[in-house]
C-alpha cells in the first residue's frame, strides 16, 4: 500500500505513526495466526493494517475520515479478508460487528482525547474480544497500570485490573509520530480474564460506585457513598478510607456487601 499525502486534522487528533519497526513490534504483540479475526480503530494510513492482513483471517478496520477510508479500501481493495467501516467508532453498534463464535483482538493508535472512552467500551463487549491492545499517552499508560496508594490508581486501572491481565508493553517517543505530539507514548494491552478476577453481585453497579467513589476521591468512601444515595447504617467495612486506598479486592467486597444487603436507597 503507497503512501500519499494528507494533511492531519486536528480536531480528529491524528497523529501517525511513521516508524515501521514500531509498528512492527505492535503487530508482533498481538501473536496473530491465520484463524484471527482483528478490529483496528482508526487504520489510519494503514501503517499496521499492512501487517496484520497477511496474517489473519479476517481484519476490519474503522476509520472516520473520508479521504483515509478511501485510500484504505484503494489500497486493500485485492484483500478478501479486508473489510471497513467508514465511521466514528465511539458511535458504532457493537453488538451488530461482533457476531458469531469468533473472539477478536482489537488493535489501534488512537486518539488520545477519547482514550477513556475507547477502553470503557471495549470492556463493556469484553466477552468478544480476546485482547485490546493500544497506543495512549504514556501517563495514561501508567495510570491504567497504576497500583492502590498511588495518585493515579483509579478507574482505568480498578476496572482493567478485575476483567483482564494489563500490562505496558513498551514506551514509544513522540519522535516517530507526524505530526510529533507533545506527549510520549506507550503501548498497553489488556488479555482479557473469561471471568472478574473477582465475583461480583452486579457489575452494572460495581462500576457506577468505582466511578461515583473515584469522582471524589479526596472524600473518604462513607462520605462518597452517602452523596452516591448509599445507606451506609450497619454496613460492615471500613469506611475511613480514601478510594485510592482500596485494593480492587476491597471494592469488590464493598459493592457485594451493598447489593447483597439491599443498602442502596
Amino acid at each position: 500500500m503507497k503512501n500519499f499525502p494528507h494533511n492531519p486534522k486536528q480536531s480528529l487528533g491524528q497523529n501517525f505513526l511513521i516508524d515501521e519497526n514500531i509498528a512492527k513490534k505492535i503487530v508482533l504483540s498481538l501473536a496473530l495466526n491465520s484463524e484471527d479475526y482483528v478490529f483496528e480503530i482508526g487504520a489510519g494510513k494503514g501503517i499496521l493494517t499492512k501487517y496484520i492482513v497477511s496474517k489473519v483471517h479476517h481484519v476490519l478496520v474503522v476509520e472516520i475520515d473520508k479521504n483515509l477510508a478511501q485510500n484504505l479500501k484503494t489500497g486493500f481493495k485485492n484483500q478478501s479478508n479486508f473489510q471497513l467501516i467508514e465511521a466514528n467508532f465511539l458511535n458504532l453498534e457493537l453488538d451488530d460487528i461482533f457476531l458469531g463464535e469468533q473472539s477478536w483482538k482489537v488493535v489501534g493508535n488512537i486518539p488520545y482525547h477519547i482514550t477513556s472512552s475507547i477502553i470503557f467500551k471495549i470492556l463493556n463487549f469484553r466477552e468478544n474480544v480476546d485482547s485490546l491492545t493500544l497506543m495512549v499517552q504514556k501517563e495514561v499508560a501508567q495510570r491504567i497500570c497504576a497500583e492502590p496508594d498511588s495518585k493515579t490508581y483509579g478507574i482505568p486501572s480498578v476496572l482493567s485490573y478485575l476483567y483482564a491481565d494489563v500490562k505496558i508493553l513498551f514506551y514509544v517517543s513522540k519522535n516517530v509520530f507526524s505530526p510529533k505530539p507533545k506527549v510520549d507514548s506507550a503501548v498497553v494491552q489488556w488479555n482479557f480474564l473469561s471471568q472478574p478476577r473477582y465475583i461480583l453481585e452486579d457489575e452494572h453497579f460495581f462500576t457506577r460506585m468505582v466511578k461515583a467513589v473515584f469522582g471524589q476521591r479526596r472524600k473518604v468512601i462513607k462520605n462518597s457513598l452517602k452523596a452516591f444515595g448509599v445507606n451506609i447504617s450497619g454496613l460492615n467495612f471500613q469506611l475511613t478510607k480514601r478510594p485510592e486506598q482500596l485494593s480492587v479486592a476491597e471494592l469488590v467486597q464493598l459493592s457485594n456487601l451493598i447489593t447483597h444487603g439491599k443498602k442502596r436507597l
